[in-house]
């Protein structure tokens, strides 16, 4: 029998932990997914969710690091290798899914792109399937406050840890 994960909302313990990654490339870019509907087919069949940009979030495992978690969660979702450089900051949302309220806790950690290879992504979840993409931190801020109120969920906005994160880039 597998330990439960404590980190990892359900109906019976609906609190969530998970760290987040802000990696940046040589030109500063940041790396995340691009979601469509297509993507989301069957996974969120509760929301009406498409065309949205989210940075990777991974869900912590007992008995792992932040640092293993994020490590395990950008080779995953992004097939990226990366350094961290810095922790930058944490957003709380709370979101409804499937009937639940969830109260979402990220880390989020800038880090800088040693390397990628997109074949090494996690097919069997969602987010190894999404649309990789290489964006500025100036489009991804307007575009997520945006999202947050189409959908009316804090968990799609992810500007206000990236209005914090340009402050560690020179």
């Amino acid at each position: 029998m597998a330990d439960k994960n404590y980190f990892q909302g359900n109906s019976d313990h609906p609190r969530h932990i998970s760290v987040g990654a802000i990696v940046l490339n040589d030109k500063n870019e940041v790396c995340c997914h691009h979601f469509l509907a297509k993507d989301l087919k069957g996974y969120w069949v509760d929301e009406k969710l498409d065309d949205f940009y989210l940075l990777m979030r991974e869900t912590m495992h007992p008995n792992e690091t932040l640092e293993q978690a994020l490590t395990r969660g950008l080779m995953e979702e992004f097939g990226i290798t990366a350094t961290m450089i810095d922790y930058v900051g944490s957003i709380q949302s709370h979101f409804t899914h499937k009937g639940i309220t969830v109260e979402k806790t990220t880390l989020y950690f800038l880090t800088k792109l040693v390397s990628q290879d997109l074949s090494h992504r996690d097919t069997s979840d969602i987010e190894g399937t999404t649309k990789v993409e290489w964006q500025t931190i100036d489009f991804l801020i307007p575009r997520m406050k945006q999202q947050a109120k189409k959908y009316g969920r804090t968990d799609v906005d992810e500007s206000s840890i990236l209005e914090k994160a340009q402050t560690f880039i020179t």
